[in-house]
């Protein structure tokens, strides 16, 4: 977790971790340095720092060997998109790997892969029988907070939009969205610009003198600005599943390779619509357009309910359960 990689992989894990602690197991974090190391011990977890480059995973397995063993590890759950094949059998020589993906970008020697992408479940058309998976929305790890969340009010009008970038914002989308939007048109428009991305300054230069809208770096209890939005523009990250919990109307865009399979799913599915990828489409024009097919209430309340649906908020408990091995 940092400026260059979002806040995703970090909350996810710390979802399960709650998860555990429910069922009364205690949770440690293994991090290459010591950037989410306030987070997590924030949220009561101890954090291991093994000092090491987290772009390089293969020379942070001498470190990681002296702290599965020292601490008689068991089963390791992996988040991180830098995996090589290298990386993950030595791993899993020292321990159970259990590897959170949602890639599959090679034969992971692991013993077990979790996917819960929406398009996890058809995502292993050749499954290793010597490893378990674990797939599908089923398994989306979100906090208790979407556990049970009540119905979603869809109102008549879309006057209240909410706008996440993710955890650093590298394409400056928030000011793109800010200057494409009619923003007189709306009661209340919400910017979580991400804690790393360093724009907050500019935003408010820029918007900030406008009584509509807010803009935050980072919201704790962000399920209250879902609760209250009508449309949300996200990228394509692990928040969909949490809007998705809630029956939050989406419009997506992505500005990264793994995010483009999770917004085209979404899309294909006519669950959320995708205004296509930042690096090289006009996004702007594809969230007006978006906002347009949304505008019928009867529209949001169809897509809401799917959604609901098809993410129930229950994941990080069920994946608590899978790693501690628990009847499941």
């Amino acid at each position: 977790m940092n400026a260059d990689i979002s806040t995703g992989h970090v909350m996810r894990c710390l979802s399960v971790a709650d998860a555990a602690l429910s069922m009364g197991a205690k949770t440690s974090f293994i991090c290459a340095d010591d950037q989410p190391k306030e987070l997590i011990e924030g949220r009561g977890y101890e954090c291991i720092v093994l000092g090491t480059d987290w772009k390089d995973l293969e020379s942070e397995i001498p470190a990681l060997e002296n702290v599965i063993s020292s601490r008689k590890i068991k089963r390791l759950l992996i988040d991180h998109y830098g995996v090589s094949e290298k990386y993950l059998k030595a791993v899993n020589g020292l321990t159970e790997v259990y590897y959170l993906d949602d890639l599959n970008a090679f034969d992971y020697p692991v013993s077990a892969v979790i996917d819960y992408a929406v398009y996890g479940i058809d995502f292993y058309p050749e499954r290793d029988p010597s490893k378990k998976y674990f797939l599908g929305c089923k398994y989306a790890p979100l906090r208790k907070a979407f556990e049970d969340p009540h119905p979603k009010k869809i109102n008549e009008k879309i006057d209240n939009i909410l706008i996440m970038t993710g955890g650093s914002d590298p394409y400056g989308i928030a000011e793109g969205v800010l200057g494409a939007l009619e923003l007189d048109e709306y009661g209340c428009v919400n910017v979580i610009c991400g804690r790393f991305s360093g724009k907050r300054e500019k935003l408010e230069e820029l918007f900030g003198s406008r009584r509509n809208v807010h803009i935050y770096p980072f919201v704790e209890n962000v399920w209250e600005l879902y609760d209250k939005a009508d449309v949300v523009i996200s990228a394509g990250g692990s928040a969909l599943y949490e809007l998705a919990s809630m029956g939050v109307p989406v419009i997506t865009y992505s500005f990264a390779d793994n995010q483009i399979p999770n917004v085209s799913a979404f899309d294909a599915k006519g669950l959320m619509p995708c205004a296509g990828d930042a690096r090289k489409d006009d996004i702007y024009a594809g969230i007006i357009r978006a906002l347009d097919e949304l505008s019928s209430a009867g529209k949001r309340k169809e897509i809401s309910a799917r959604l609901t649906e098809l993410v129930d908020g229950k994941g990080a408990a069920r994946l608590a359960q899978v790693l501690l091995d628990t009847d499941r």
